[in-house]
């Protein structure tokens, strides 16, 4: 009788395949509303990891520079954007220095130009903003949901707001520059040393920038 027990447990284990199904649901595909803006964005995000100082993106004349072919030769004039995002990683375990994020503006004419600040916001991933798992939907109606620093500086601008520490308005005198935004990305008390910084800005210039 043990062979054919044997036989039958094999036999009752063996799962039946069930057949695949194809299911199809036609649905109707729809156009969003609206349509891109000719407002200029200055977007810097590449490349989003910075080990080292230097020039991540330049759109100044590209005349008396090291390097001409880096420099956009783009001026900004009227409503333009600032976006900037990236993220400093220690190369060393050793080399915990802290990186700035700096924003230079120049006015290259011979009269003064002034730089309306209109909504500004930039957060750290830590500890402004750190990344998290949100449920799919949440009431932000205070704007305190946020996961990421995007997150949160998109939340305060389409709020309109200006965080502290921007001014309203920047003067530069003819032939000048001026900073913009120079805010650090630290990571020496960090495990891992890695940190992230999102700046946005909606600006307006009577001059060229």
């Amino acid at each position: 009788m043990l062979p054919f027990l044997l036989n039958f447990t094999l036999a009752q284990a063996t799962p039946v395949p069930t057949p695949q199904v194809e299911i199809v649901q036609l649905q109707e595909i729809r156009p969003l509303p609206g349509q891109l803006d000719n407002v200029p964005v200055f977007n810097s995000n590449s490349p989003e990891l910075v080990q080292t100082e230097g020039i991540l993106l330049s759109t100044f004349p590209p005349s008396d520079k090291a390097n001409p072919g880096a420099h956009l030769n783009f001026p900004f004039q009227g409503r333009f954007d600032i976006f900037a995002h990236h993220v400093a990683k220690a190369a060393t375990r050793d080399d915990l220095r802290t990186l700035y994020l700096g924003i230079i503006l120049h006015n290259p004419g011979k009269e003064p130009v002034t730089v309306d600040i209109i909504e500004a916001a930039s957060y750290l991933s830590q500890p402004d903003a750190p990344f998290i798992e949100l449920p799919s939907q949440v009431d932000n109606s205070a704007g305190r949901v946020y996961a990421g620093p995007g997150s949160r500086v998109m939340s305060d601008i389409l709020r309109g707001g200006r965080q502290d520490g921007f001014p309203a308005q920047l003067v530069i005198q003819a032939q000048q520059s001026r900073m913009l935004l120079n805010l650090p990305i630290p990571v020496r008390t960090l495990t891992p040393p890695i940190n992230g910084r999102s700046t946005l800005m909606r600006l307006y210039s009577d001059g060229k920038v």
